[in-house]
């Protein structure tokens, strides 16, 4: 695909790069290769950006290959979910004998479905959301959760000084004290914003503030407010904005919900 817009002695950058990804890794690239022409992008219409890539400006292919490897770290596994990126079942011929197409991808999809995988969306409610979901899977795995659930516990790893991500809790206030994620802050929609679209003042908004640059993953009961919730943030430039697939709904069976001690 690459080698329709890049010289070759490009190319051989991107190749050595590839091989370390799975198939979402040339993804990666591509928005590493529109990010260094987003302000010429921006300031052009559609015609005119047609013509940019029909004729593609000079690409600084080490800042490239740099910011698509980040990228990929940077984005959790189950965002990049493509429904049609499934290994084939395996089906039974005349004979009995089982079979199957040969399948080489490394991907994380193919690990076997749970109930807490990725689900299936319809492609206008892909369209309408600016920022892309994430499996109950991965949020465990990414808050290191443990309990005791009907899944595979994941391994524990060591932790920094400083969380990969901050869940925000999108619930009113009654609902998050009923149980919620261990380390998640209660930010409601309804009050989450003022009449001018900035974020409310308050303890919870300020450690948000804080955590611009990280991943924020939102979660909620209302699918319309949590994807709502997402897209403000991302109008005021946070830039790492997930959603929870499923919402808390998801992660209700396992128990790893977090109820405070009531007040003596």
């Amino acid at each position: 695909m690459f080698t329709h817009v890049f010289p070759l002695h490009k190319i051989f950058h991107l190749w050595d790069t590839l091989l370390l990804g799975n198939s979402s890794f040339p993804f990666c690239i591509g928005v590493a290769i529109l990010q260094q022409l987003r302000d010429r992008l921006l300031a052009n219409g559609f015609n005119e950006c047609i013509l940019l890539f029909s004729d593609l400006p000079e690409i600084d292919i080490e800042r490239c290959v740099r910011e698509s490897i980040n990228l990929f770290c940077w984005t959790p596994k189950s965002a990049t979910y493509r429904q049609h990126a499934q290994p084939p079942k395996q089906s039974s011929d005349n004979n009995g004998v089982r079979n199957s197409t040969p399948y080489f991808s490394v991907d994380s999809q193919d690990t076997p479905k749970t109930d807490l995988s990725r689900e299936s969306i319809q492609l206008n409610d892909l369209k309408s959301e600016v920022s892309p979901r994430i499996s109950a899977e991965d949020l465990i795995d990414l808050c290191e959760l443990t309990g005791t659930g009907h899944f595979k516990t994941p391994t524990k790893k060591t932790k920094s000084s400083k969380p990969k991500l901050l869940v925000v809790d999108i619930r009113n206030t009654e609902d998050f004290n009923r149980g919620h994620i261990s380390g998640s802050i209660s930010i409601p929609f309804n009050s989450a914003f003022t009449t001018e679209g900035e974020l409310s003042q308050g303890p919870s908004t300020t450690m948000l503030q804080n955590f611009k640059g990280k991943v924020i993953v939102i979660v909620g009961n209302v699918a319309k407010h949590t994807t709502e919730f997402a897209a403000h943030l991302v109008k005021i430039r946070y830039p790492r904005v997930c959603i929870l697939d499923g919402g808390i709904n998801k992660i209700k069976p396992t128990g790893l919900l977090t109820v405070p001690s009531p007040q003596i």
